[in-house]
């Protein structure tokens, strides 16, 4: 028996996707960018570090509680106001001069970009029902994996073209203006939602962390526990080593970024291979296989490149299992709130492994530094496998019919 909450159709799916791509391209045209800006700005390294900083402090105090926001007040209103306050944060950082409004636009920036995550995906997974769940949902999620992906692909490649003719100022407030658009336009294409007016955010938040601390979501916490030290270690390493081995051209780096990020959206395209119905063991084998690459490249068995395409391949394809694991586990009434405490966790375990990989760079080497974390995470997301099995409840998805407070919204367009 369906739930008799329409599944999500084409043309929404479209939008979907749409939406995860364009923000995507913003997101990394700004980041291509930024740093060069503010040098270009009189800014010193440790002023610039202090500001990042910053951002990044407020962006973590707005993860926290707007998965809340979302399932109480709806996802499509925090969908529009994160784009809105995001790309009005750009905005404002490519138009500014001084530095004042430029710390301004960068907390913006943070705070609009954590407001957003995981509304959008929320809204549409919301609508999918019980009639062929598990691979729904596994192809939803994968639309978005693979629509952000060359999100990143276009944003590095609008900025190699425009910005031969545009200042780097003036594509960040272009990145921006395109974030207010689909802000504004949010509403206008997206299914209302409704929300859960009768629980407190605190109390929202207080739901999704007692039921993450349950047996329930044990490997599913210690996946992000585990396997997110491997990304940090290919996101800080790629650039010195490729710059060792072959010069600081920063368009070469754009190149090898570009193949990186290619690799990374066919990964999670490749994610439609693997069965759904078993994201507890594929999700850790793959974040697994990941490392092995990276330890390849560290111990000089494999080109450089050669190890750095194939790491961002089974990252993508890992990241798009772990994706659909967590929102094939999470209940529709709390699926924002839970998405945003899982972030916040993974937030944490990123700020603390770029600590751990200065120190150990600093005291080893870059090559020793990178086989030890990278054995770390290996060990600890294989651990998850039979992690799984010892939790059997781990394995049961989320079922709409069991319990679950029916959902009043609008049929898809």
């Amino acid at each position: 028996m369906d739930s008799g909450e329409p599944p999500p159709r084409p043309p929404l799916l479209r939008r979907y996707a749409l939406f995860s791509l364009a923000a995507t391209t913003a997101d990394f045209a700004f980041g291509a960018v930024f740093i060069t800006v503010l040098l270009g700005r009189g800014l010193d390294p440790g002023t610039l570090g202090a500001m990042v900083a910053a951002g990044t402090l407020f962006g973590l105090a707005a993860e926290a509680p707007s998965g809340a926001l979302g399932d109480r007040y709806g996802h499509r209103r925090l969908l529009a106001l994160g784009l809105v306050v995001w790309g009005a944060g750009f905005a404002l950082f490519g138009w500014a001069d001084e530095l004042l409004p430029t710390m301004v636009g960068s907390v913006l920036w943070s705070v609009g970009f954590h407001l957003h995550t995981g509304t959008l995906t929320a809204l549409v997974v919301n609508r999918v029902g019980d009639r062929d769940r598990t691979a729904r949902v596994a192809r939803l999620t994968r639309w978005g994996q693979v629509s952000s992906r060359l999100g990143g692909v276009a944003g590095a490649a609008s900025v190699l073209v425009a910005g031969t003719w545009l200042s780097a100022d003036l594509l960040i407030l272009a990145a921006g203006v395109l974030l207010v658009g689909l802000g504004a336009v949010a509403p206008l294409v997206f299914p209302r939602s409704p929300g859960r007016p009768d629980v407190s955010v605190a109390g929202l938040l207080r739901e999704s962390v007692t039921a993450l601390a349950g047996r329930r979501y044990v490997p599913l916490v210690a996946l992000v526990l585990c396997s997110t030290p491997a990304k940090v270690v290919l996101v800080i390493c790629w650039q010195p080593l490729v710059a060792r081995e072959y010069g600081g051209d920063v368009r070469f780096n754009g190149l090898v970024l570009l193949g990186m990020t290619l690799a990374l959206a066919l990964g999670a395209a490749c994610s439609r291979f693997i069965d759904p119905r078993n994201p507890h063991l594929w999700a850790p084998a793959s974040a697994v296989a990941t490392a092995v690459p990276l330890f390849l490249v560290a111990w000089g068995a494999l080109p450089l490149l050669v190890g750095l395409v194939l790491a961002e391949f089974l990252l993508g394809l890992a990241q798009a299992l772990f994706v659909a694991w967590e929102h094939l586990m999470y209940s529709d009434e709390a699926r924002n709130t839970l998405f945003s405490v899982m972030s916040f966790l993974g937030l944490a375990v990123i700020g603390a492994t770029y600590a751990v990989f200065g120190w150990a760079w600093d005291v080893w080497g870059l090559e020793s530094a990178m086989v030890a974390v990278l054995a770390v995470s290996t060990v600890g997301s294989l651990a998850v496998i039979p992690l799984a099995y010892a939790f059997p409840e781990s394995r049961r998805f989320f079922d709409p019919r069991e319990g679950a407070r029916a959902q009043e919204s609008e049929p898809a367009e």
